[in-house]
């Protein structure tokens, strides 16, 4: 009497484990981005609220927030959205239903300079800076204006975002632009967009 085999070879099983192992890492991947668009639509909604919080600012004071220099909340002169009690967005609270952050700055402070590659650097938050005057690098205005925006983004594409930049740009203007010609914000930032009264 012939014996029935029941169960399978060990073939059929390398077989079964590698398809679900591949189709969990395509289901991963997919989740992954998913993760990263969605942070990516929660900064430019927080930077919609940051703006129209600034506008208000600049209606009820006559000028935008001064920058402070102070404790947890300064990068090489510019104000940096940390999550702690120092963040200069708690300027804005009046204006803000709650003091926006960006998703993967949990506590953590940025660790270097913008010039360096993004997002690789894990720089990741909003900034703000208050300029005295337009004509310093080349503005067709002469009066005190404002850059608002924010570091990186991780998964969208970032050519049609708004690019803050003052002057001749072609040739484009390097790092940091040149006293009195021109200055491009959007070397430094994926989103960066001026504030002008």
């Amino acid at each position: 009497m012939r014996r029935l085999r029941k169960g399978f070879t060990l073939i059929e099983l390398l077989v079964v484990i590698s398809i679900i192992g591949l189709l969990s890492s395509i289901v991963l991947t997919s989740v992954n981005v998913a993760r990263g668009k969605a942070r990516d639509a929660r900064r430019l909604a927080d930077m919609r609220q940051i703006q129209n919080a600034l506008a208000l600012y600049y209606d009820d004071h006559g000028a935008y927030p001064p920058v402070t220099y102070g404790p947890g909340g300064s990068l090489a002169g510019w104000e940096v959205s940390y999550k702690d009690a120092s963040n200069w967005l708690n300027q804005l609270q009046p204006y803000l239903p709650s003091v926006p952050g960006d998703p993967l700055n949990i506590g953590r402070e940025p660790i270097d300079m913008f010039f360096s590659p993004r997002p690789a650097d894990s720089n990741f938050f909003y900034m703000y800076y208050n300029y005295g005057s337009g004509s310093w690098y080349g503005c067709p205005w002469s009066s005190a204006f404002a850059v608002v925006g924010f570091r990186a983004l991780e998964k969208m594409d970032t050519r049609a975002l708004p690019k803050a930049q003052c002057g001749p740009q072609n040739p484009p203007c390097p790092r940091g632009g040149i006293a009195n010609v021109c200055r491009d914000w959007s070397t430094e930032f994926d989103y960066s967009m001026i504030l002008v009264p």
